[in-house]
Order: structure tokens, then sequence, then C-alpha cells
């Protein structure tokens, strides 16, 4: 690192987790109406049925895994001090294993524990949007790039 960075970033900000829970939670639940309400409308129904009654389950299942992931991936870095993609992945399997409890399935929950926590530890260890080299400077992002895309052709031994 350069002298030139800040050293209070590398200090642990604690994370808020029922606000940030109950936000992501509201945000899922309208992903699970929006899902419930083409549900509603794709099913022909003969009878007068609201979003709510009939496909209500989509709804709390949604806000049920956001608040999940949400909660785990929060107490999992508070605890842990730090913030990488550990924390995602913990988060991930939790939310698996709660779909596949809701699905009343053991295979579902390990195979969901398995697919979400990984797909979101590599998604975080990726660098989420911004990448693997988000936290470079401009010269060692320049040397990264130099080892990564150099000729690598092997060397054959010529007799």
């Amino acid at each position: 690192m350069s002298s030139t960075t800040n050293t209070d970033d590398d200090v642990y900000h604690e994370k808020e987790l029922i606000l940030n829970t109950l936000k992501t939670s509201l945000g899922f639940a309208g992903v699970g109406l929006l899902v419930a309400a083409a549900q509603n409308s794709y099913y022909d129904n003969t009878r007068a049925s609201t979003v709510f009654t009939k496909y209500g389950s989509s709804v709390t299942g949604f806000a049920l895994l956001g608040g999940i992931f949400t909660a785990t991936e929060t107490i999992t870095a508070n605890v842990r001090k730090t913030d990488d993609w550990i924390n995602g992945a913990v988060a991930g399997c939790a939310a698996g294993l709660t779909t596949g409890i809701r699905a009343r399935s053991y295979a579902l929950s390990i195979g969901a524990c398995l697919g979400i926590g990984g797909l979101m530890g590599f998604y975080e260890f990726s660098g989420a949007w911004r990448g693997l080299l988000k936290d470079k400077t401009e010269e060692e992002k320049r040397n990264w790039r130099y080892n990564v895309f150099r000729d690598n052709k092997p060397v054959l031994d010529e007799e």
C-alpha cells in the first residue's frame, strides 16, 4: 500500500442489524408481491381472490429469505469484525437451508445451501459489481494486468 492511502478504511465499522434486516425484508416482500401478482394473473381464477389470500406465501417467503440472508451476513460480519466473501457465503447457505426447510426436504436444504452459498461467496469474492481490483492503486492494477495477460506460452525443449 502506498503512503497516501488512508488507514481508517482498514477499520471495521459495525453494521446495524435490525434496520438492515427490515429494509431488506421489505424490499424482498415487494419482489414477492410482484411474483404473487404474476402468479395470480397467470392462472385462471374462476372466483375472485386476492393476491394475498391465494399467493401470500410468495410474499412472506421472499421477505423471509431476504431477512435471513441480511441478518446472517450482518451477524457474521459483526462477529468476525471483517467484511469479506465468507460473510456472503455463510448468509447464502443460511438462506438455502431456509428454502429447504420451507419445502420440507433435506436434499433441497443441502443443495440450496451449497448452491446459494457458493454463488454468493463467489460473487462477493469477485468484488461484487466492482471487480477484483477495486481496492488497488493504478500501479498495482497495471502490474496485475501485466502478470495476468502476458504471453505465457510454454517453452518446448528443442532437441
